[in-house]
């Protein structure tokens, strides 16, 4: 995800459900003491609350397996060392330096590692009319509905070239 939770004095951040621990949820670190916790417990339960003498030990509700021991100690020690401090809880957005979010950062992470379409200047910034340059672009991307591809698709087309009045021939294009 995104966004971390700055915890502060734990009032405004849930503890089974924020991503409050290293970064991550309880629900990632430990998933099956998570899945012996009620739903509501889960949903309402503050940080400051749970560590409130321990109070989150009293949230697990659950068949205590193996498993659940297992990641009960683990969270056990992960929580044993944690300070509450004055400020106020917060959330923290990853994907800018300063932590805030911005549409900016998010549209740019939407497309992080998407491979960018070289040509696009030379057909957006044609002189060309609209529907023309649109044309082009769905050329480009294999988009247009050619004979070809109708006829993989067994849809109605044209058997013959209608310029040539010749048998349609693919490029190899799919």
């Amino acid at each position: 995800m995104a966004v971390d939770a700055i915890v502060g004095n734990g009032e405004e951040i849930l503890f089974w459900k924020d991503r409050w621990l290293d970064g991550h949820t309880l629900a990632e670190i430990a998933p099956n003491l998570f899945k012996t916790v009620p739903k509501r417990t889960v949903n309402s339960r503050s940080v400051a609350q749970a560590l409130q003498n321990r109070s989150w030990v009293h949230d697990i509700k659950g068949a205590l397996t193996v498993e659940v021991l297992v990641d009960y100690l683990l969270i056990w020690d992960m929580v044993d060392g944690v300070v509450l401090q004055q400020n106020v809880a917060d959330h923290k957005w990853k994907l800018t330096q300063h932590g805030s979010y911005s549409s900016k950062s998010a549209y740019e992470a939407f497309f992080l590692g998407s491979i960018k379409f070289g040509p696009w200047k030379r057909i957006w910034k044609t002189w060309a009319p609209p529907c023309c340059r649109f044309f082009i672009w769905l050329v480009l991307h294999n988009r247009v509905w050619t004979a070809d591809r109708l006829a993989r698709r067994n849809l109605p087309h044209l058997e013959a070239c209608p310029l040539c009045d010749q048998v349609l021939t693919t490029l190899g294009y799919y």
